[in-house]
């Protein structure tokens, strides 16, 4: 057991803290399963054929439709005591990988949108290639207390950013570079996952720079991550809402950076609009 600081602890002594947070507290100590392995339960209602068939429309429609699904599967897991899932495939998170393959063509995961296509090799603002890349990755003490457990965060730190990056960025080297780091395959990125989770991580904390140009490894990556814990979103938030509607679904919890009160701050000191 491993605990370096005590607010880790007595965080939880806080009602409104566990009132908040029941859902990921309940993850973090294995008495309820991620929302991924959730979202990979779930049929996608089509063959793995027709899903590489289908067009991005068609995949959206079907995507809302298993979002439904989703919520009601995703209230019964909570309200019960036991819980029994298989993963079945193709499933809900497949749908949400074909989507995302299909965004990076165009890329819009971000807000600036800079629909240039990714997979050919061409690079928007972030300068961010079809390969993710990570900066490093290890047990993080130092995130909110709610975050730490005994065995600290399991922090994935994504190399580039699609702000600025920030004049005052505290990761300026993996941030302004996109290049920094190692790449990672989706495979790669599952087992740096389950080995964090195996020594004692209370989450899966996807950083950077930011780790929203990496959309499509992450989801990918989730096939292949066979173990219980906590996802993570840590990140600048200038995702896009298509973005946002494939995250809702495999993110237990948020961590938000709000910079900004008004954008003349935000145009001159992170590049953004």
């Amino acid at each position: 057991m491993r605990i370096l600081r005590r607010d880790a602890v007595t965080v939880w002594d806080n009602e409104e803290v566990v009132k908040r947070l029941s859902w990921y507290r309940a993850v973090m100590t294995d008495t309820k399963p991620a929302k991924f392995l959730i979202v990979k339960n779930i049929p996608a209602g089509v063959s793995s054929s027709d899903l590489k068939e289908m067009g991005e429309e068609e995949l959206w429609r079907l995507h809302d439709r298993l979002s439904l699904v989703f919520k009601e599967t995703y209230e019964s897991v909570r309200s019960s005591e036991t819980v029994s899932l298989n993963d079945t495939e193709p499933s809900f998170l497949d749908v949400k990988i074909a989507l995302s393959e299909k965004i990076i063509e165009h890329c819009e995961f971000c807000e600036r949108r800079c629909r240039v296509n990714r997979k050919e090799g061409k690079l928007g603002f972030c300068r961010i290639g079809y390969k993710s890349r990570v900066s490093s990755w290890f047990h993080h003490f130092g995130e909110e207390a709610p975050l730490i457990g005994e065995g600290g965060s399991g922090t994935i730190f994504f190399a580039g950013c699609n702000f600025g990056p920030c004049v005052f960025c505290q990761n300026w080297d993996i941030s302004s570079d996109p290049d920094n780091g190692a790449e990672v395959d989706p495979r790669t990125l599952a087992l740096i996952s389950k080995r964090l989770r195996k020594e004692d991580a209370a989450n899966i904390n996807y950083v950077g720079g930011d780790p929203t140009p990496n959309l499509h490894t992450i989801l990918a990556s989730l096939k292949y991550l066979n173990i219980n814990v906590p996802q993570l979103w840590n990140s600048n938030m200038y995702c896009s809402t298509e973005t946002m509607k494939l995250l809702a679904e495999v993110i237990d919890i948020w961590l938000p950076d709000f910079k900004y009160g008004n954008d003349d701050c935000a145009r001159r000191l992170s590049k953004v609009e």
